[in-house]
């Protein structure tokens, strides 16, 4: 290899980084890191600067890149014995230093060599003389030396740590200061420095505070915050700072506010336990008044939290062990405290609460002594209060003294426990007394329930009765207060009672609910009693997700669904046909909303990730099943089966797949095989848990009833809640699918029927296409040809047949499959046929919604980027046959468009938002609301997201006018415009976006035509817009107004 000439070649060219080559023949041996040196020698000697710095930058990267397994102990010496002939080279320093600090990390780079070099560098460098990035060389060269040879550098003794100060002294830029403040700091606990500890206090302490502020965008990302912590380590690094920096501390509470008062208050925090007892003793009520101030006084809650760390910090030091006696200070503290708790409804009452809680934090025995001064006091203005109104204040405070505790004993960073320090024992009946008192108080109920939970979290505190009395007052509580303030609260309180009292809320808290749930609805026009059940129904599904609860909801719940199921309607007089319609309706809203209620239990266990949901299928599903199949084959007169009604098959369903999914494959294989033996067998024995309970058939057969058809929706809760590697029961998954789209195309009833088997189709799809491939090409072909094609059809069979290969398509996207793109373009063609078959094609055109679900919130299998890779082959299409297209027949493109919108994130729209954006403008003006719905979503979406390009903000201020008057046409209704409160509430929150996005001199002329439209959208029949429609005008009002 001939490296004088890959040298030269390098110098010659500035590019000085070494080849590729030659880093390899260093590696593998081939080439010696001295011969490259050799070939250097004219470029590093040369008397021009540039060359000469040339030379040495390509040596030093060099250095950097090799193996440093193939620099040996001469070639180290050697080198670094050069560079440091170059220390006093002006423009050879950096890459010199650069060299330095890559031998400084090798093996072969001892302690005198480590000397040598930071000798070197004091001698022959004047920091002053260069720019910042040089002097951050000679500190990463320092914390090299010190990371790698730190007793060396200790050996220097004094010498070292004068010199370093002296180097170091009066560096400003932030980038230094974040690399000084760690050497320092390790130089302040590694080495003796308390005959320097002036000179150190004078190059740390001269920064603080510290009041940097970054400038805008600026590319290293250093924080204020950033130095204040690597400077405030520094400060509490050295107890030999205490003399000096606790008068500097002192004489800064009269000049700091704001952040640097904060910053402040978290140095003292930091510091005092470092400088010890003995030292903050001295100034401790100094540092105590300070303090004070900011607690009792400061308007800035970040500030207040700031000084609170610093008394704890202070306490702390000054009491540290439960042996030491809480004289002195901590006892004048209290007692100022308790003073100011005289009068509980002050405003400085809540900050003293606040003291005497830091205190019970910071020390075992000043916290102890606290609370013997503190409760008795608390006690007695309790029972007899000066004034009634003082009562809530004063339980506020035992509260959040209780909290205190709380938060100690039961920290796991905390070795402190109540059953050792037993701080609360004497006060056990006064803190019991005080609660239950305050739970039947109006007023007190709020203080009382923080109390509580907080005593049942402190272990070994309360016994099982205390536990038992507080929870019965709780529940009075939940069934009787009305206050929708109190309820959450109480429901809070007894689910954490419930993690560690599961028995307690078991016994007591589930029987009374469950009590005050109704065996039947209440009547149509029993509204309180409808909201008491909800109500109930509320706290049920917070406090049953734990395991120890879960069982007991879900007995009580199917035994409630079984006696509505077999109860018979009841006319509740007047209009005999209008009483029973209304009992029934009220009996399925109950159903629906116990079923409801569980299904959010189940949910939250899944995403909890709890494994006891698993045990209670064979308890929820089968029973279900149950109440749904027998309601389908039972006959009551003229009256019609409560769970023979839709909306309880559907929430079933939902249930079913949910609880299905959760099962491993073994369990949802033996499931699958029950199910499939009942639907298509028309053997109910294994699904369902009362045995006698039999259909006379499959439910699929033809002929079978519109109630035993509509059991297709337990079926498709099934197949969507199956996992991709279930076993199947069946030979041929083609068949099976077959024979699905023949049911969808040619059998079902209606459209809620054709919904449920659409989704069983595109679950099996999804998750069988490894199975399926080879046949899912024929079968498309075949409903395609057969019963698509086919214009001699019905049509209503001609859009099942549709929706069908749509839903395939779906399925076959999320997986993106090539095929899904191949079935597609066929339906992109039809678009063009809209003046041969109108209805058809309009059909198909809003089908490409089936296709914006995407995923939803069921199971189906998704890969990575399917919604961007469907997005980019159908739009162009799209596009190019709205170009091709004339009059009405661009209408279809623009509502397929419309369709697939909510498909994409409105990140994919704005990379191509010159050609989207006029197509989203004129899907605004469609007749169907839902597509206006979609089209306002993403107009949406583009402007909360339009702020960082300039393209984007140049289109959507070109086109401001037009978006604004056609949201205006949707928010407001007008007769012969289809209208809906979903588009005119989302069109309102569109617009109220404008006044923040677009600049008012595009607007200005539109402002009161805004302003005089939005006024007839304020008696909109619908709450929700009248909202929006308030909220909205109110921006457009001040839109222009000097702020």
């Amino acid at each position: 290899m001939d490296v004088p000439r890959m040298v030269r070649t390098q110098i010659s060219t500035s590019e000085l980084n070494p080849p590729q080559d030659l880093v390899q023949g260093v590696n593998n041996g081939s080439v010696g890191l001295l011969e490259i040196v050799k070939a250097l020698g004219e470029y590093l000697t040369s008397t021009e600067d540039e060359v000469r710095l040339n030379g040495l930058t390509f040596l030093s990267n060099t250095l950097k890149t090799v193996n440093s397994t193939k620099i040996n102990r001469q070639a180290t010496q050697t080198l670094t014995n050069f560079y440091l002939s170059k220390l006093d080279d002006f423009d050879s320093l950096p890459p010199a230093l650069g060299g330095l600090t890559v031998l400084s990390k090798l093996a072969t780079f001892d302690d005198d060599a480590a000397v040598e070099v930071y000798k070197g560098v004091v001698e022959n460098v004047n920091m002053k003389a260069y720019v910042q990035a040089t002097r951050h060389l000679v500190y990463v060269l320092f914390d090299s030396l010190l990371a790698t040879h730190r007793n060396a550098l200790k050996s220097m003794g004094s010498s070292f740590v004068n010199s370093y100060t002296k180097m170091v002294d009066g560096e400003k830029d932030p980038r230094n200061l974040m690399l000084l403040f760690s050497i320092d700091r390790v130089i302040l606990l590694e080495f003796e420095v308390k005959d320097h500890i002036e000179d150190f206090f004078d190059i740390t302490f001269c920064y603080f505070p510290i009041t940097f502020r970054p400038p805008p965008n600026d590319p290293y990302g250093i924080t204020a915050d950033d130095l204040k912590l690597a400077l405030r380590k520094c400060m509490a690094s050295s107890p030999y700072f205490a003399r000096m920096a606790i008068p500097l501390f002192l004489e800064k509470f009269a000049t700091l506010t704001g952040p640097s008062m904060k910053d402040l208050q978290l140095s003292i925090a930091a510091c005092l336990p470092v400088y010890g007892a003995d030292a903050v003793r001295e100034r401790g009520a100094e540092l105590w008044e300070g303090i004070k101030t900011e607690i009792l006084y400061s308007s800035d809650t970040s500030i207040e939290a700031a000084a609170l760390s610093a008394l704890e910090s202070l306490i702390r030091t000054l009491y540290p062990t439960s042996t030491d006696a809480p004289s002195g200070l901590a006892q004048d503290i209290i007692k100022e405290c308790l003073e100011i708790l005289n009068e509980p409804d002050k405003t400085q009452a809540v900050a003293a609460t606040k003291i005497l809680a830091a205190i019970f934090r910071a020390s075992p025995s000043a916290g102890k002594f606290a609370l013997s001064q503190a409760l008795p006091q608390l006690f007695r203005q309790f029972n007899s209060p000066s004034v009634p109104s003082h009562r809530s204040p004063i339980l506020s405070t035992i509260s959040s003294l209780l909290v205190a505790v709380q938060s100690v004993y039961t920290s796991p960073t905390s070795q402190r426990k109540q059953a050792e320090e037993k701080a609360l024992d004497p006060y056990h009946g006064g803190i019991l007394d005080v609660l239950r008192e305050g739970l039947r108080t109006e007023g007190l109920k709020s203080p009382a329930i923080k109390g509580c939970t907080a005593c049942v979290q402190i272990p070994g505190f309360w016994e099982r009765e205390d536990v038992e009395n507080v929870v019965r007052g709780l529940d009075d509580v939940l069934v009787n207060d009305e206050d929708p303030e109190i309820r959450p609260e109480v429901i809070e309180s007894l689910t954490t009672i419930s993690t560690h009292h599961p028995t307690t809320i078991e016994s007591l808290t589930l029987p009374l609910l469950f009590h005050n749930l109704p065996d039947s609805a209440p009547s149509a026009s029993d509204h309180i009693a409808r909201e008491k059940y909800r109500s109930i129904l509320s706290s049920l599904r917070e406090l049953c997700v734990a395991p120890a609860l879960f069982q007991t909801l879900v007995i009580r719940i199917t035994t409630k669904l079984d006696l509505l199921s077999s109860s018979t309607p009841q006319s509740n007089g007047g209009d005999e046909e209008m009483g029973e319609f209304d009992t029934r309706e009220c009996n399925i809203a109950y159903s629906w909303d116990l079923l409801n209620t569980l299904q959010n239990v189940v949910d939250k266990k899944i995403k909890e990730k709890h494994n006891d949901l698993i045990r209670y299928f064979d308890q929820i599903v089968p029973r279900l099943f149950t109440l749904v199949v027998s309601a389908s084959t039972t006959k009551l007169g003229d009256a019609s089966p409560l769970f023979r009604d839709r909306r309880l098959v559907g929430i079933i369903a939902k249930l079913v797949e949910s609880l299905v999914w959760e099962l491993n494959v073994e369990k949802q294989s033996a499931w699958f095989s029950a199910i499939y033996q009942a639907f298509e067998k028309g053997d109910w024995t294994g699904v369902v848990h009362d045995k006698s309970v039999v259909l006379s058939g499959s439910p699929l057969r033809t002929g079978a009833s519109s109630a035993e058809q509509d059991l297709i929706a337990l079926y498709a809760g099934t197949v969507q809640g199956l996992k991709g590697d279930a076993t199947l029961p069946f030979g041929s998954s083609a068949e099976f699918l077959s024979s699905k789209i023949h049911w969808t195309i040619n059998v079902a009833r209606d459209g809620w029927q054709v919904k449920w088997i659409l989704e069983l189709i595109c679950a099996f799809v999804n998750k069988r296409e490894n199975v399926l491939k080879d046949s899912l090409e024929t079968i498309l072909e075949s409903i395609w040809s057969v019963e698509i094609q086919d214009t001699s059809k019905d049509l209503d069979n001609r859009r099942r047949g549709l929706s069908v290969y749509l839903y395939i398509i779906k399925a076959l996207s999320l997986l993106r499959s090539p095929l899904a793109y191949s079935a597609l373009e066929r339906v992109i063609d039809i678009l063009s046929l809209s003046n041969l078959d109108p209805e058809f094609v309009r059909f198909a055109a809003s089908g490409f919604g089936i296709l914006s679900q995407g995923k939803g919130n069921g199971h189906l299998t998704a890969k990575l980027l399917f919604a961007q890779k469907l997005w980019n082959f159908v739009l162009p299409k799209l596009i190019e046959g709205d170009k091709e297209a004339t009059g009405t027949g661009r209408l279809v493109y623009l509502v397929a468009f419309a369709s697939l919108l909510p498909l994409v994130p409105a990140s994919l729209c704005l990379a191509d938002l010159n050609t989207i954006l006029p197509l989203i403008l004129r899907s605004l003006s469609l007749p169907d609301p839902h597509q206006r719905v979609n089209a306002i979503t993403t107009l949406t979406s583009i402007l909360e997201t339009a702020s960082d390009s300039r393209e984007v903000d140049k289109a959507i201020h070109a086109h401001a006018e037009v978006m604004v008057d056609s949201l205006l046409k949707s928010a407001v209704r007008s007769e012969g415009v289809a209208s809906s409160g979903k588009v005119r509430s989302i069109a309102l929150s569109c617009l109220s976006l404008f006044p923040d996005v677009i600049r008012f001199e595009n607007l200005h002329k539109h402002k009161s035509i805004v302003i005089r439209e939005l006024g007839k959208t304020l008696d909109d029949p619908l709450r929700n817009v009248r909202k929006e429609a308030v909220e909205c005008r109110a921006k457009w009002y001040r839109y222009g107004n000097a702020t």
